[in-house]
């Protein structure tokens, strides 16, 4: 009987806390260290698992724009293309846009079939009790043997959807949360994976990076001035996520928005009203101060994160700028970015 081949995956450095490294000309922390050098905080050896590296960039993630994402998605198709017969994938980022640059990978690198896991660290790895380490292994525990095939982040013994996940702390090593519905998994002893994800399988993986980097994320407050929307298109942005109260509630009397928004979009830009809440959905048909945005001809959000929203918008209007499509895209599900639609929520008329 043939000896069962060791699992192989890739590991890309793009930067983050995970390999940050102390600046005395700055007294602060900056991206310093290689992705070999992330590699000797781990066991020697890795048991059966072969690992080959890619330095894709040394970024802090604060820095993180549009085009990087695509220079990630590229990546991963280059070594895809190279390596045919990888397990998986892990990529090192920083916390502060992970969710970002997760959720665009997910959109732009589509049934891929293996786990693309990206993680990273609140404490870089040079400092004695950084979660880095952890985190790395548990990355490559998931992209070598996991059952699952599509894009993650693996933080602190969770498994989480991208597009359903916020980073909900910025000093505590429990950094991310799904949010409706749980985590994809756990680790502990044994990976633990839910029923919801979606497992490893052998389609063909489809690569497409297209982005319309001109879409703007709006956080309604009170005493907002409605003629900000307007300034906003002025600027040369093709889209707008407003993030409305509860349920995605915007002023509908003194400081209405609705007249705002109406202008918007006959100049040709593309309103989606999502949720400042993290949990629950937004439903923009509830209260009167919901239906004033939907009346006018704003999309809803349904139950997308505002992070998942500005990253999809970007996604489908570097596609379309055709209403009706925009529309269509925009209420579709790819990616389990929506698990509710079609389900239990009601999307809005």
């Amino acid at each position: 009987m043939s000896k069962a081949r060791n699992a192989k995956i890739a590991l890309l450095n793009t930067g983050g806390t995970i390999g940050s490294v102390y600046d005395p000309s700055t007294d602060s922390l900056r991206p310093g260290l290689s992705v070999k050098q992330l590699l000797t905080s781990l066991p020697k050896g890795l048991g059966q698992v072969e690992v080959i590296t890619r330095e894709v960039m040394e970024l802090d993630s604060a820095n993180a724009q549009p085009h990087h994402w695509q220079e990630i998605a590229g990546a991963i198709k280059s070594v895809h293309d190279e390596v045919p017969d990888l397990d998986g994938i892990v990529i090192t980022h920083g916390t502060d846009t992970m969710v970002y640059s997760a959720s665009a990978v997910s959109f732009m690198v589509q049934d891929f079939g293996k786990p693309i896991v990206f993680t990273g660290a609140q404490i870089p790895l040079v400092t004695p009790w950084s979660d880095g380490p952890r985190n790395l292994l548990d990355a490559i525990r998931v992209a070598a043997f996991a059952d699952l095939g599509e894009t993650c982040i693996v933080f602190n013994g969770e498994i989480h959807r991208p597009t359903r996940t916020k980073k909900m702390r910025s000093d505590s090593y429990d950094a991310f949360d799904s949010v409706d519905p749980a985590p994809l998994g756990t680790l502990g002893r044994d990976v633990v994976l839910f029923e919801r994800r979606t497992p490893r399988h052998n389609l063909v993986p489809r690569f497409d990076t297209r982005l319309d980097d001109r879409v703007f994320l709006l956080k309604v407050f009170p005493g907002l001035r409605p003629d900000i929307i307007p300034r906003i298109v002025d600027m040369g942005y093709h889209g707008i996520v407003i993030e409305g109260f509860g349920t995605g509630n915007i002023p509908s009397e003194e400081n209405s928005l609705a007249s705002g928004i109406k202008q918007a979009i006959s100049q040709g830009c593309f309103v989606i009203v999502s949720s400042q809440c993290a949990f629950g959905q937004t439903n923009l048909s509830l209260y009167a101060v919901g239906r004033a945005a939907l009346d006018v001809g704003a999309m809803s959000a349904y139950d997308m994160t505002s992070e998942a929203t500005v990253v999809k918008l970007a996604w489908v209007l570097g596609h379309t700028r055709d209403p009706a499509k925009v529309r269509e895209m925009m209420s579709t599900d790819y990616i389990g970015e929506m698990p509710l639609v079609g389900q239990e929520f009601a999307i809005d008329h």
